[in-house]
């Protein structure tokens, strides 16, 4: 098994993972640079978005854009390797004489005292539980606060989203002219109650769950053949999707350069090839 290693702006970083993808997530949260037994997998200071996508496919990880918080994520090719875990670590203190607690979830472990649990509904059953052990009284709005570092970026709980059994409500907070903004239905519900009373205009629904397809926003692919000055040799992102006949019709940014942008049939592109590096 490849020993990981993370150099960052705070160092070297042994990461105690046998998983590829885990350490390469760990890397991208601190924009580092990622080696497997003193081979460098990717460099985020150093390499482009294109060429740690490619070094990625490699090894059999596809990069994609998240199509929330617009920003980029990782998972395996192959379906059937990626697992859904979240990991919490959770700490009391004390805060101006009220106690608190913590609770921060990620996708991966950041030590061996995170626990791992398969859902969110059971990530916030351990947090209903944490908080009744407790042997202080909380406020719960103030006292407790319960954050969640992934795919979709930064989500935070309010006491009406951990209080109830099953998975949290994802909503969306939006206005026209402004990207909408996601997060736990309770939590979002005073974002919303505060800023529809102070300036008004402001939607707040079920978050969308697109269609998967074949493809979709925030998906990387590669031309079939060389079009309208496109090399097909390079790497694309699809950053909009239009569903208007049989063949919808995908706008692409070449990763080398955003700016280079055109639009395609779906017919035109297929998805690049994966390596079969270990």
């Amino acid at each position: 098994m490849p020993k990981f290693k993370m150099v960052s702006n705070e160092g070297i970083r042994k990461l105690h993972t046998k998983d590829l993808l885990t350490a390469v997530k760990m890397t991208c949260d601190y924009e580092g640079d990622l080696f497997a037994n003193d081979r460098r997998i990717i460099s985020c200071l150093n390499n482009s978005q294109a060429d740690n996508t490619r070094k990625l496919l490699e090894y059999g990880i596809t990069s994609y854009v998240n199509q929330r918080n617009h920003s980029w994520n990782y998972r395996y090719t192959d379906p059937t390797k990626n697992v859904e875990n979240y990991y919490v670590h959770h700490y009391h203190y004390s805060w101006g004489g009220d106690q608190k607690i913590d609770f921060t979830i990620k996708e991966y472990p950041e030590s061996d005292q995170d626990h791992m649990f398969t859902s969110l509904a059971d990530v916030m059953k351990f947090v209903r539980k944490t908080v009744a052990a407790s042997p202080f009284q909380h406020d719960m709005d103030t006292d407790i606060y319960v954050k969640l570092f992934g795919a979709d970026g930064l989500i935070h709980f309010a006491y009406g989203d951990w209080k109830s059994e099953g998975e949290p409500q994802i909503f969306a907070l939006g206005k026209e002219g402004h990207k909408p903004i996601y997060g736990a239905k309770h939590y979002m519900r005073k974002r919303y109650d505060k800023l529809q009373a102070k300036f008004g205009g402001y939607t707040f629904v079920p978050a969308d769950s697109e269609s998967p397809g074949f493809f979709k926003a925030g998906d990387v692919i590669v031309l079939k053949a060389d079009i309208d000055g496109l090399d097909h040799n390079e790497l694309y992102l699809i950053s909009k999707k239009e569903t208007t006949g049989e063949d919808p019709e995908l706008t692409i940014q070449s990763l080398k350069d955003y700016k280079v942008s055109a639009k395609v049939q779906s017919s035109m592109i297929t998805f690049p090839k994966i390596g079969v590096k270990n």
